[in-house]
């Protein structure tokens, strides 16, 4: 007579493999909620659909690396409301031309373009100045209004270059076009600071005259491209350090 083997039959662990596989498919469910959802345009209805899933699984991500919304203790330390959940190039492509629909008709002159250095807006100067000067249209500065909150939410330092033609200038307010392209950027980021809210540790400044165009000045056409201002969105995250010290020091003195 046949022995009987130890734990023979359908008792006991032989069905154990089903709760595996049943975990599994639950996962593969839930991550396909997931991916699901990354592909929806409204990003806050993602937010909710994974902090649900979150919550359902313990507090555990779901996807590793998934950027999660930033706090004030983000990368962006000072900005109302936190940063984008992408700051990449692409993204931040989408919120600049989703920022200036609603002023399509002054923002004609706006374009977009994404250079290794990072994304850069150029503004012609039809856009923001009158010729040979370097004071603020009304009309710039709600183009700058607009593209204000793109700048505090994406995190990262922000260069606001000042461009030329190679027509010479020479008067007294601006001796040349160096003068010319530095005082109309430091004005757009007067503006900026000052009146639209960017903080004043994410911005920086750059003139460069007629040195850097990006059409041929032999036309009228291209040195009206040539005549701009810079938004660069660089390379990086910025780090507001005062505010920073004072979060890190906060931590620190509530652990004792």
């Amino acid at each position: 007579m046949a022995k009987k083997k130890k734990g023979g039959g359908h008792e006991g662990g032989d069905e154990r493999w089903l709760i595996t596989y049943a975990d599994l498919i639950t996962l593969l469910f839930a991550l396909f909620v997931v991916l699901w959802s990354m592909g929806l345009a409204d990003l806050e209805e993602f937010g909710k659909v994974a902090a649900a899933f979150k919550d359902v699984f313990g507090g555990k991500a779901l996807v590793p690396g998934l950027p999660p919304k930033m706090t004030a203790a983000g990368p962006y330390l000072d900005a109302d409301g936190g940063s984008y959940p992408d700051t990449s190039d692409a993204y931040l492509t989408i919120k600049v031309e989703e920022a200036l629909i609603e002023i399509s008709e002054i923002a004609g002159e706006v374009s977009v373009e994404i250079e290794e250095r990072g994304l850069v807006v150029h503004l012609t100067e039809t856009v923001l100045f009158d010729l040979g000067r370097a004071r603020l249209l009304d009309a710039s500065k709600k183009v700058l209004t607009e593209l204000a909150p793109v700048l505090k939410k994406s995190g990262r330092p922000i260069c606001i270059e000042g461009h030329t033609d190679n027509i010479p200038i020479s008067t007294m307010e601006y001796p040349s076009n160096w003068q010319l392209s530095a005082t109309r950027a430091a004005n757009v980021v007067y503006f900026l600071s000052r009146t639209a809210r960017v903080p004043q540790g994410q911005l920086s400044i750059g003139a460069y005259a007629d040195q850097h165009p990006i059409a041929p000045n032999s036309t009228a056409d291209g040195r009206q491209q040539n005549r701009r201002v810079d938004i660069v969105f660089m390379k990086g995250q910025w780090r507001d350090q005062n505010r920073a010290a004072e979060i890190s020091n906060a931590i620190i003195g509530g652990s004792h």
